[in-house]
């Protein structure tokens, strides 16, 4: 019991971090041009008895915002600008206390009412007017300490810092940007639903055993040598962006890099890997529901990292110092293997259509890709195109993976597959120098958020690429390379988790200190140590909790269920439209629907738990499907639209009729249980 409350316990301290963090808007500009809003917000930072404040507010300030200012004079002799209706605020009501701050929080709340006239007009306003506008209250309660203690001037100072902690912990959760309400009902619900599906997810918390491991699977012919070659291209990938994130922040043109692009753009060999790894995982058999359940169980533990990083990475820059355009460089670390995580779900759930076409066309089945691809090129840029190119390009190579595993490429003499690769090679250096391919192959930090800004031109790499690995007739790894996958296959959090500390001590030194030399008290400040644990610290845990000894992968209940099939499709849909929400980032919208953090790690979690339920075996039974329902109502109402009100009202429904059909097969099944009880207890044999 007291290990079910501590983890209860750590679980609500997580999801109230999340929760926290995931909430806050993205940051306001740094810098700002003048006008008369930041006029009138300097005047009231710097408050005087010969200056009238109010003669700089707007002129619709009144007739925009609603609220009637007055001039008053503060008890310090000074004129300031108010808004009568306002007050000292906290949880408990407005209070202006004992000691009588009301002019300076009367103030404070016209400065925030400016703030909100500026975004309602479209006026920008740097995030340095409203931590100025907070610290212009704290000094005006701790003045009003000295100027009316009412004999107990220690106490009013008390009050007042505590007054400033609140003020400073709204504001930075609202990144300094314009005062706005918050939604607190419909967080509480999200958080509830967080800590939910986080609990039935733990070992303490479950009440059905874990199935029995699953026996080792036979070795595969050249397995291990693909496997290799994806764990190649995966850290090519992370280098590459890596190069282009820490461009900005050197001063260095990012279009400069294009040849390392060339060098570097492995997306084509992580797919091709990717589909031979799924394609002897549906050969093994077992069904659909439990195909997916048993591949994309584990391919969510890394999101899970990069969740974490999307979530920590930013505050770490933020402590830091870095100015928000090298964190927008820098995010692009999370932004891009989440886009890949996120077509790995598409080539998993897509592989048994790749077996069938393969089946029937052979390596002709690559064509179809091939056509649509280039059909989507000719279509010209545009979000949806860039994406569905993305999407062709992913199936398309592994697709080809089919027919490598097939023995089809073996085959395939050595001196064509060098020219397949040269006259590849050749082509794309031919298009771009016509200017018909974009040189740089992998999208720059303000480009596109798909992985491809030229479609033709990763497609053409691609086939060089895939060309080349087909190369070898002896396709053995040595004990070190496989030593070397095996830690990146039973590892991963901890693995890209490490690595990105280090990434974020780089960038620390390259963007917040100042000079060319690092001074070693750098490396000690509290600002650094926290910045470096909020990544440090979800790495130990997550390798301490999952990683570290870990069990072998469990297998699967006994027994199928009709439901494995659904329960199985709708994980993979919402695990996939969770992780698409964090790669696209806050206020992007798939199909009209809009994406947010707070509804996406609910998307993620159900996925998850709708996967684990086929594993486990409780796809049948009505908890896991009512447990679905209730978690699509706080992400419904996380972001309410017309496309998200239908998902989630349609998943409901879908639920509902799961719950009642599992519930009225349970039954029968209970009742001949009890009958056989009854049969055993009496000595008859059952059905006497």
């Amino acid at each position: 019991m007291r290990l079910r409350v501590a983890w209860l316990l750590l679980i609500v301290l997580v999801a109230g971090a999340y929760a926290v963090v995931a909430s806050r808007p993205p940051r306001p500009p740094q810098t700002v041009a003048a006008s008369p809003v930041t006029a009138a917000v300097d005047a009231l930072l710097d408050p005087r008895p010969d200056r009238d404040p109010t003669a700089l507010i707007p002129a619709d300030f009144t007739a925009v915002t609603g609220v009637a200012y007055r001039l008053r004079t503060a008890p310090d002799g000074t004129l300031r600008a108010i808004n009568p209706e306002g007050g000292c605020s906290a949880p408990w009501g407005d209070t202006a206390t004992r000691w009588d701050y009301t002019v300076g929080c009367q103030a404070h709340d016209l400065g925030y009412d400016l703030l909100r006239y500026a975004a309602a007009t479209g006026v920008p306003v740097d995030a340095e007017r409203r931590r100025a506008l907070d610290e212009r209250l704290s000094l005006d309660m701790h003045a009003q300490c000295a100027l009316n203690p009412r004999d107990s001037a220690g106490l009013c100072q008390v009050v007042a810092s505590l007054f400033t902690v609140g003020l400073v912990v709204n504001s930075w959760h609202q990144s300094w940007g314009p005062p706005a309400s918050e939604p607190m009902g419909v967080w509480g619900l999200v958080l509830a639903m967080v800590v939910v599906l986080l609990a039935v997810r733990l070992p303490v918390f479950r009440r059905r055993p874990r199935p029995a491991p699953r026996p080792p699977p036979a070795p595969v012919e050249g397995a291990a040598y693909v496997s290799l070659v994806g764990v190649g291209a995966l850290a090519g990938l992370v280098l590459a962006e890596t190069a282009l994130a820490f461009a900005p922040p050197a001063a260095g043109p990012v279009s400069a890099l294009w040849p390392m692009t060339w060098a570097l753009q492995l997306v084509p060999l992580f797919f091709f890997a990717c589909g031979h790894c799924t394609l002897h995982a549906w050969r093994a058999g077992g069904g659909y529901g439990r195909y997916l359940a048993g591949r994309l169980c584990w391919l969510i533990r890394p999101v899970f990292a990069l969740v974490t990083a999307w979530l920590a990475v930013p505050l770490s820059l933020e402590l830091f110092g870095a100015p928000p355009e090298v964190a927008t460089a820098f995010g692009r670390l999370v932004a891009q293997p989440l886009w890949l995580l996120g077509l790995s779900l598409v080539v998993v759930a897509a592989v048994p259509l790749l077996h069938v076409l393969h089946r029937a066309a052979g390596t002709g089945a690559a064509a179809f890709w091939l056509v649509l691809v280039l059909a989507l090129e000719l279509l010209g840029p545009g979000t949806l195109t860039d994406y569905a190119a993305g999407v062709a390009l992913a199936l398309l190579f592994a697709q080809l993976a089919h027919a490598y595993a097939d023995g089809v490429l073996w085959r395939v003499p050595r001196p064509v597959l060098v020219g397949v690769a040269v006259s590849a090679l050749g082509a794309l250096a031919a298009t771009t120098a016509l200017g018909w391919v974009d040189p740089m192959l992998i999208a720059e930090p303000a480009g596109t958020p798909s992985f491809v800004p030229s479609a033709a031109g990763v497609l053409l790499l691609g086939l060089a690429q895939v060309a080349v690995v087909a190369l070898p007739r002896v396709r053995r790894v040595g004990a070190a390379a496989e030593r070397a996958v095996r830690i990146v296959r039973t590892a991963p959090m901890t693995v890209y988790l490490g690595y990105l500390c280090a990434a974020l001590l780089v960038a620390g030194m390259v963007t917040a200190v100042a000079g060319p030399g690092v001074p070693a008290a750098w490396l000690t400040r509290p600002s650094t140590l926290l910045a470096i644990g909020l990544v440090a610290v979800p790495a130990v845990l997550g390798f301490l909790l999952f990683e570290w000894k870990s069990a072998p992968e469990g297998g699967f209940a006994d027994g199928l269920s009709r439901w494995d099939g659904v329960a199985a499709a709708l994980g993979v849909a919402y695990a996939a439209l969770g992780v698409i929400g964090f790669a696209a980032g806050p206020g992007s919208a798939v199909l009209g629907l809009p994406l947010d953090p707070m509804a996406g790690i609910i998307h993620l979690l159900l996925g998850w738990y709708l996967l684990h339920s086929v594993r486990v075996g409780t796809s049948s039974l009505p908890g896991p499907w009512l447990l679905a329902a209730l978690a699509c109502v706080p992400a419904a109402l996380a972001r309410p639209s017309a496309a998200g009100f239908a998902l989630h009202g349609a998943t409901v429904a879908l639920a509902a009729v799961a719950a009642a059909a599992c519930g009225a097969r349970r039954k029968p099944q209970v009742a001949d249980r009890a009958d056989a009880s009854v049969c055993q207890a009496s000595g008859q044999p059952e059905g006497a």
